[in-house]
């Protein structure tokens, strides 16, 4: 596993080559790709421009953006850097423009077809290639291809796409001498370069090009295994690159039964899990009022984490663990799955592209007319409160979709008809940002009728999400229809946009949503780890999120007084 903040790390050293041309904008696929590059670990990126003349002195990989036709000296200069043990990726536009020239056409043994019309193209990874790890088995791009080139026989190929009754060679690597050349016939058009998916493709291909091999797996354990604990597991099965090690928990039944799933150590005291050298990430499920301690033994103890949600119940202990992680110089990350829900990932995008102008108000609501659970999730002292169970959730999604300075929380909380439970029956949190927008939180179990799960004004339009009443239908022994009602929350949101027409009406178009990645969370989490891909989750935002949830608690517990923050 690659520690990306030991110092002793010696970085790799990327030539981002560009220049302006007809075709291609390679200023706008700079743009759009060098940031995300510099945000991978273990990468330095510097950006030249070929009018300049290629100079790879100093670089281990030349990344290649232009349509500008190189010079012999450039050629020259590229082939001495390969033999020499360097590498380099060309990209669409730049391979054909490359190509051009004779020399680096029988460097690179590459043979142009036809360029192809843009198109919604199926990349497909080469089975356990350098490019597959955690890859789906087809990344649409949206981009052209050259249709019926040719890669040299001694070529391994990275990448195809199905093009009429062929595969085409999309992307493949060749050594040149010590070095590797990897040339791309996809990454003709500017937005091409703005699509995660096509990031994620192109760092890797530095990798490549760098003969990086595949760091070895991550070793994972559970301190807890609770109500979720075979969800993490699961998951941890599922992800290359991850492997299962050991389960720590206090209840000596559910640990036996685990343990004999899975196949690992069970240990009834979590130092046992922690001595163990195998393991070099702890995932913590034990309830939240532990979580601060539980965490902080595992980073004393030289492990990276991940903490289930809510991080925390109170900001300065999420403050503990951040500066307890950066000391040791140690990932610490949150449990937010449900930033790859289908219904928020559809509303969060359309955000995104600008569909509905400026976000600036947002109403979210989340429950139904119906008991509690009797767990501890229902038990304040434990979990929190109200405020803390889905509003771990719905808090993220709300800082993700608003992302200005928190300024002002106020909160009030109902306790009318459970009285049973600890938790309120209801609560609802006002937000106020630096920048006037607003935002409201609904959680309530006595609720009769339901509000949308997000309703969400912008300068342009609106986002509507509303809930769908779904069944699970089979049949009975006897062949009688049996219908399992499943909870608002089990089904994604149907989301619809409301844009003016012009005309005093607006227009609704229903929002396709996208399948749900399946384990997005770890999937990024081994990306990370691995190949020093940026975290989506990062533990400070989940610290914002704490704060909020605890100035509400504040607030609901001073009869709704609002209460300043800087957030």
């Amino acid at each position: 596993m690659t520690d990306w903040g030991s110092s002793e790390f010696v970085p790799l050293r990327v030539m981002f080559h560009r220049s302006d041309g007809p075709g291609l904008d390679p200023a706008a696929a700079a743009a759009s790709l060098l940031p995300f590059l510099r945000c991978c670990g273990g990468i330095e990126v510097s950006e030249t421009l070929a009018s300049d003349g290629l100079r790879p002195q100093g670089h281990q990989v030349v990344v290649a953006v232009s349509d500008h036709t190189p010079s012999e000296a450039d050629v020259e200069a590229l082939e001495a850097h390969l033999r020499a043990g360097g590498g380099a990726v060309l990209l669409g536009g730049a391979l054909a423009a490359w190509s051009r020239n004779a020399t680096f056409a029988e460097l690179a043994g590459w043979r142009p077809g036809r360029l192809s019309p843009p198109a919604e193209l199926r990349l497909r990874p080469a089975a356990a290639g350098p490019l597959s790890a955690r890859l789906d088995p087809e990344t649409l791009i949206r981009d052209r291809i050259s249709v019926g080139s040719t890669a040299p026989d001694d070529a391994e190929v990275l990448l195809t796409v199905p093009w009429h009754f062929s595969e085409e060679v999309a992307v493949f690597r060749r050594r040149i001498g010590a070095g590797r050349l990897v040339c791309s016939s996809v990454g003709w058009l500017p937005p091409t370069y703005s699509e995660p998916a096509f990031q994620k493709l192109v760092h890797r291909c530095v990798r490549a090009a760098a003969g990086l091999e595949p760091a070895p797996p991550v070793g994972v354990g559970l301190y807890g295994y609770g109500a979720i604990g075979r969800e993490h597991a699961d998951a941890v099965g599922e992800v290359e690159g991850l492997e299962l090690r050991g389960i720590a928990d206090l209840a000596r039944e559910r640990l036996a039964e685990a343990s004999a799933r899975f196949q690992v150590t069970g240990h009834t005291d979590a130092r046992a899990l922690l001595s163990d050298p195998s393991i070099d990430l702890v995932v913590v499920g034990v309830p939240p009022a532990l979580h601060t301690q539980a965490v902080l033994q595992c980073l004393a103890a030289g492990k990276h984490v991940v903490c289930e949600k809510p991080f925390a119940l109170r900001a300065a202990d999420a403050d503990r663990m951040l500066a307890a992680a950066a000391g040791a110089e140690l990932l610490l990350t949150v449990y937010q799955s449900r930033r790859w829900d289908s219904d928020f990932v559809a509303v969060r995008d359309a955000v995104r592209r600008g569909e509905i102008g400026d976000a600036f108000y947002l109403e979210a609501f989340i429950g139904g007319y119906g008991h509690p659970c009797s767990f501890w999730h229902s038990h304040e002292p434990v979990s929190g409160g109200t405020i803390f169970d889905w509003g771990s959730h719905y808090f993220d999604w709300m800082l993700q979709l608003l992302p200005g300075e928190v300024v002002r929380v106020g909160a009030s909380a109902h306790k009318r008809v459970w009285h049973d439970v600890t938790n309120a029956d209801q609560v609802r949190v006002d937000v106020a940002f630096a920048g006037g927008e607003q935002a409201s939180f609904l959680h309530s179990d006595i609720a009769a009728a339901l509000k949308p799960k997000w309703y969400l004004l912008g300068t342009a339009g609106a986002l509507v999400g509303s809930w769908r009443r779904e069944a699970v239908k089979s049949r009975a022994w006897s062949g009688d229809l049996v219908e399992e009602q499943l909870a608002p929350a089990e089904s994604s949101a149907a989301v619809h946009l409301h844009q003016p027409d012009g005309h005093g009406g607006t227009n609704v178009t229903e929002l396709a949503l996208p399948p749900r990645v399946k384990n997005g969370f770890y999937r990024n989490l081994a990306d990370h780890l691995l190949l020093g891909e940026p975290l989506s989750v990062r533990a400070d935002e989940a610290k914002r999120n704490v704060a909020v949830m605890e100035a509400a608690t504040r607030s609901a517990a001073q009869d709704g007084r609002p209460l300043e923050l800087r957030a």
